[in-house]
């Protein structure tokens, strides 16, 4: 474990530049984009629910300004249609921060077939980095992949097959959430090789919050039909669990020109559950060059479309 000091402050103004941040409207996703915004920012927030993330940007202080955008990771074919906007709309984006997920639950499928937690959490967001291209190489921009403790137990390897990592059989809901934080974490990884290689200024970095009063297990629950537990799990957490603003601080520090590219942060105390973000060491389940070879070429096939470089 690599360990050093950090605080929020050393992050400074952001005045004029733009982020990008997915699941903008909730938990870590929302923190980071109120603190964005309170050092002058223009935060993107790219959003499933555009009326919820309008009223929540309505809400936030701050110097900076936001735009909403709508965003459903999980529908491939939905994501063209923010990155036409972002191409056009935007001449620089300092940082994508693809944060939003989900977990847990029985089987969902997305539109195109695929398990909800890898379609949501993973392919979403490689397709929107893979669409942005462009911009994020002319911005030399960094690209924060937010992951997750649950990655150290992902079952991806060198050989995982097509069917294993997009329609898992038999189901596990945990293990399926595991496999797309190790993927997440993987892709950061991958992304930062081959940006070194290729001469690349853009820069992948991988956060993990640890435990924190998010609501996503609530919302698991909701979407298992268990609305009671849902509202119990939303007050439970938030007395026993550090806040999400606690949770994003591990997001900002990725965002801090000085956190080197390649690199896992999070926080190092209870087993990394919660404390100050660190520079931790990366997991060894995503270590391993050839599962994150592995894990982008099934990707590129999922896509359709080439992954960048």
């Amino acid at each position: 474990m690599r360990s050093s000091a950090w605080h929020p402050r050393q992050l400074g103004p952001r005045t004029g530049r733009t982020f990008v941040v997915t699941g903008a409207n909730s938990g870590i996703g929302l923190e980071v984009t109120r603190d964005l915004v309170r050092r002058g920012a223009h935060v993107v927030m790219a959003v499933r629910d555009t009326a919820r993330g309008a009223a929540v940007a309505s809400q936030l202080d701050g110097p900076g300004t936001t735009t909403v955008l709508r965003l459903d990771l999980a529908d491939l074919d939905q994501i063209p249609e923010l990155t036409r906007a972002l191409l056009t709309g935007h001449d620089e984006v300092a940082a994508l921060v693809a944060n939003a997920g989900i977990m847990g639950g029985p089987l969902r499928r997305s539109p195109q077939g695929h398990e909800l937690q890898m379609a949501t959490n993973h392919l979403g967001h490689a397709a929107l980095i893979a669409g942005l291209w462009p911009l994020l190489e002319a911005s030399r921009s960094r690209l924060v992949l937010v992951t997750s403790g649950e990655a150290r137990d992902g079952h991806l390897s060198p050989a995982t097959t097509r069917k294993e990592l997009l329609d898992p059989d038999p189901y596990d809901g945990r293990q399926a959430y595991r496999n797309s934080k190790q993927a997440n974490l993987l892709f950061a990884q991958e992304l930062h090789r081959r940006s070194c290689a290729t001469g690349s200024a853009v820069s992948a970095v991988a956060a993990h919050p640890g435990a924190a009063a998010t609501g996503l297990l609530a919302r698991q629950l909701q979407r298992a039909g268990r609305p009671r537990l849902a509202g119990l799990s939303r007050g439970v957490t938030c007395v026993i669990l550090p806040s999400a603003r606690a949770g994003a601080r591990s997001t900002l520090r990725t965002l801090d020109p000085d956190t080197p590219s390649g690199a896992l942060v999070g926080p190092a105390r209870f087993g990394q559950l919660h404390g100050p973000p660190q520079l931790l060491d990366v997991y060894d389940s995503a270590s391993d060059p050839a599962t994150a070879a592995r894990l982008w070429q099934l990707t590129q096939d999922a896509l359709g479309t080439p992954l960048p470089f």
